[in-house]
């Protein structure tokens, strides 16, 4: 579950004053870490290559479902509204013939029989495209943001399930989420996608399934959002009742539950005992001067030049003022 890989950042602050160069040796400070972190689940390269050909055969014919839902949008639509309006045009086309005869030589050729020929070849076309759309589309949800709402409205709906009296069916709620780590930059786009999975899971009913966090391999994002028909899919998220889930979930078993003890509702009214949490301590990464000593004398030389420049520029300024009072006395 740790992370034992070190995060190297090497971007230099736009307020960074140049500095001279200077040897320097690389040197560790232990610090501490946040003890309320969750780190994303351990999977294994082979097992995420896996899931997402599982993954690919499940999502057969979103694309294709996509392609004709934009193509009958862009399309002349062929109702009665659309044929009223077509003959309007039309009648109002001859009388502006029968009106400039004497200008035009040739009235616009137009006639109810192409009209219908045109509206029988569309309407054939749309008959032949499939119309129905993919069951797992009801089940999925695309993208960060419509993810991160999901899960944040699932979180809320337990937290107030005790005082809600409403008789009507909870919508349903998410039971995996497959995330393209790899392919994300930056990455604190969905670094908060751990702490909602464990918030999901630490307040769930008992008998309520665990939410399964799950990363892809390194290119999945491009794949995945070939498969759907659109430009990106970092995340995906899936429905408890999802058709064919199974098929996923069960790669997955070996893939551990997210969870955060201090989210975790007491099932009783008494205190539960207190629980400790392993100090984190990690180490981080820096430069320091070789020669320490003579970079202090450096640091106050620095120091003084700087103050001598202070001082410089009060003069001046004093100077100036001086000289403006004594023109305006004269």
């Amino acid at each position: 579950m740790s992370e034992k890989t070190a995060k190297v950042h090497t971007q230099v602050s736009n307020r960074a004053k140049p500095k001279q160069s200077t040897e320097k040796r690389a040197v560790f400070k232990p610090v501490l870490d946040n003890p309320l972190r969750i780190q994303w689940p351990s999977v294994p390269v082979n097992l995420q290559n896996l899931v997402l050909a599982q993954l690919i055969s499940l999502l057969d014919g979103i694309s294709q479902h996509h392609r004709v839902h934009r193509k009958r949008k862009r399309e002349p639509k062929s109702g009665p509204e659309a044929q009223n309006k077509k003959r309007k045009t039309q009648n109002d086309e001859e009388r502006g013939a029968d009106q400039d005869a004497s200008i035009r030589t040739e009235p616009p050729v137009t006639s109810d029989a192409g009209i219908a020929q045109g509206e029988s070849s569309s309407s054939v076309q749309m008959d032949e495209a499939p119309s129905e759309m993919p069951e797992i589309l009801r089940h999925l949800t695309t993208g960060i943001n419509h993810v991160t709402k999901k899960l944040e409205s699932q979180i809320k709906r337990v937290r107030i399930s005790s005082s809600d009296t409403s008789s009507s069916p909870p919508p349903p709620s998410i039971r995996l989420v497959l995330v393209c780590r790899a392919d994300v930059d930056p990455p604190i786009l969905i670094d908060h996608l751990p702490h909602l999975v464990a918030a999901c899971n630490s307040s769930k009913p008992t008998e309520q399934e665990s939410v399964i966090l799950a990363p892809l391999p390194k290119g999945a994002e491009f794949t995945l959002a070939d498969v759907l028909g659109v430009r990106r899919a970092a995340v995906l998220g899936f429905d408890a009742d999802t058709p064919g889930l199974s098929s996923l979930t069960s790669l997955l078993d070996s893939v551990p539950a997210l969870s955060a003890t201090w989210l975790t509702i007491p099932a009783s009214t008494a205190k539960p005992p207190p629980s400790l949490i392993e100090t984190h301590v990690k180490q981080l990464r820096t430069t320091a001067p070789k020669d320490m000593k003579a970079a202090k004398q450096h640091r106050i030389e620095g120091r003084a030049a700087a103050k001598e420049r202070r001082k410089e520029l009060k003069k001046q300024t004093s100077n100036a003022s001086g000289k403006l009072k004594r023109i305006r006395l004269v």
